[in-house]
């Protein structure tokens, strides 16, 4: 599922993911809002979306964790995906370098296996931005003819 929130209201509500709760006055001045009714905008616009809730005392907390497509969230950290694929392919790096004085054939397969995964992940996500494209501009058509 993806975010569709303005990018205040998306900071406000990563801000939530991260700090579990908060009350607007935390938020306002962590995030360096004017206004508490800046904030209370942002929250309403998160309520109607049911990704946040308000506790019996008043602070806010995240109902329904959901990350944009570029994003993922590891040991309750958000991070970017290319945080990941970064790691992997210096870490592939790495074994690759110590596996060509190891074994003749060693690197040739892991540089091979590396590719494949490789492959197949930039594949995946290429494939699931176009469809992801092409809804957004069904969508827009479809609005064009109303």
């Amino acid at each position: 599922m993806e975010l569709e929130l303005s990018p205040t209201t998306r900071r406000v509500y990563y801000y939530l993911l991260k700090k579990k709760e908060a009350t607007l006055r935390q938020i306002q001045e962590d995030l360096g809002f004017a206004s508490a009714s800046a904030v209370r905008y942002h929250i309403k616009k998160l309520i109607e979306s049911d990704l946040v809730r308000e506790t019996y005392d008043g602070k806010y907390v995240v109902n329904k964790v959901i990350l944009d497509d570029d994003y993922i969230m590891i040991f309750n950290s958000i991070l970017p995906k290319s945080v990941f694929l970064a790691s992997f392919f210096l870490t592939s790096t790495i074994l690759l370098v110590i596996l060509m004085f190891s074994h003749p054939f060693a690197m040739e397969i892991f540089a091979t296996l590396v590719s494949i995964i490789a492959s197949a992940v930039f594949v995946a996500d290429s494939i699931k931005r176009y469809n992801k494209f092409q809804k957004i501009l069904k969508s827009r058509r479809s609005e064009d003819f109303r």
